[in-house]
């Protein structure tokens, strides 16, 4: 069984409502709009201002072998999908023709080893990394006749739990009827089967408390309320959330302070009880100076984002040498994001929960024949070999950017 052909397609869907994704709601140009240039905040507004895309962004890998086996992967690719797809054309394909997918291990030193020297240890390279690694599980698992799930030795759990991923949070400015509209779309999550709720927050920290306050007035204490700051905050305004937070029972709090700040992060860490998640990880390499330090609680790579199922596997196992919690980050993609994750989460040790967006996505369940379901607030791993999905490959790539 030998690699014969690898494409990538950069993939920019149009939202089907009008409404925009809502990371960039959050922490993208909308939240930026009217601040003024100077200000006393810190860090900075311009140091808190996001690059977000007007489509869903990302892209898809496709690798054929010369058994007639394809397989699929997803590279997380918010924006500039196209950049991603080079990497794969240019740098990772002539390493991967002519050879076996199942020395999945092999190929992934390989790729990573090929820019190592050059710096290229996260971001774009390991993005697509990610793309190629999740592909060729899904040809070992359809060779071995196989999920991904039992490739990684089996099912932990039938399913894991999930969060609904898409409430962001308001200006403390922002009118009573903005928040009551907050609590009601909460109150319809928690009637659909889910039982906690990801907020977006980072909108200063009294706005944030007030809108966390309504949803937890709104819905009750056993609806678990998340938040990601997307690292805004300085160390001072983190701790003062974190402290308030944790008095409404908030489950974690994801990316306090810019991820370069190791240390800030020691400090929330080791002084709030809130557990403190990260979801810019990109390696076990990184993952092990945060454990190093104390400076976590949950590690939360993103499958697509952190080198793949391989990478992500080995940082959930490193995780859970040292107590500490695995939890898979999606917030948007396909359904081959939702499916590879799902596999992970059913068969690591240490998995607690998974994200899930809610947004109408063009790209999730309606192009896959047997997707990843979500039931009752449970997400299910496909059972079929491979990736398992029956992916309708035409669907999907009519959303190709040209």
């Amino acid at each position: 069984m030998k690699i014969v052909k690898v494409e990538a397609f950069p993939i920019q869907a149009e939202p089907i409502d009008s409404r925009s994704y809502w990371g960039s709601r959050a922490w993208g140009a909308e939240r930026a709009a009217g601040q003024a240039e100077l200000s006393t905040e810190y860090p900075v507004p311009l140091r808190r201002k996001f690059v977000y895309s007007r489509t869903i962004d990302t892209v898809i890998v496709r690798i054929e072998t010369d058994s007639g086996h394809v397989g699929w992967g997803e590279a997380k690719a918010p924006v500039a999908p196209q950049a991603t797809a080079k990497i794969v054309d240019l740098l990772l394909k002539d390493i991967l023709i002519g050879a076996d997918p199942r020395d999945v291990l092999v190929l992934w030193e390989r790729m990573y080893a090929g820019m190592r020297v050059r710096g290229h240890r996260a971001g774009f390279y390991i993005e697509a990394i990610a793309g190629v690694d999740i592909a060729l599980w899904d040809l070992a698992g359809q060779a071995a006749g196989a999920p991904i799930s039992t490739l990684l030795g089996g099912k932990m759990r039938e399913s894991v739990r999930v969060y609904a991923s898409g409430i962001p949070s308001l200006p403390l400015e922002a009118p009573d009827e903005a928040i009551a509209e907050l609590v009601e779309e909460a109150r319809s999550l928690r009637a659909a089967g889910y039982t906690g709720v990801k907020m977006a927050i980072g909108r200063g920290v009294r706005g944030d408390l007030r809108a966390i306050r309504a949803i937890r007035d709104g819905v009750g204490d056993d609806f678990t309320i998340y938040a990601d700051a997307a690292g805004v905050y300085s160390r001072a305004d983190a701790m003062r959330l974190g402290e308030a937070m944790e008095e409404l029972g908030v489950g974690f709090f994801e990316m306090p302070i810019p991820p370069e700040d190791v240390e800030g992060y020691a400090e929330l860490a080791q002084r709030l009880s809130i557990p403190i998640a990260l979801d810019s990880i990109m390696s076990r390499h990184e993952t092990v100076e945060l454990i190093r330090n104390r400076a976590i609680d949950i590690v939360q790579p993103d499958v697509c984002r952190a080198g793949g199922i391989t990478e992500c596997r080995r940082i959930a196992e490193l995780a859970d040498c040292f107590g500490l919690a695995f939890q898979p980050h999606v917030s948007i993609g396909s359904a081959v994001h939702v499916a590879a994750s799902a596999h992970l989460a059913v068969a690591m040790p240490n998995s607690i929960v998974c994200e899930y967006w809610i947004g109408k996505n063009p790209i999730g369940a309606a192009i896959a024949a047997t997707p990843a379901e979500v039931k009752n607030g449970y997400l299910f791993a496909p059972s079929g070999a491979g990736l398992g999905i029956g992916l309708n490959a035409e669907q999907l790539l009519r959303h190709t950017a040209k």
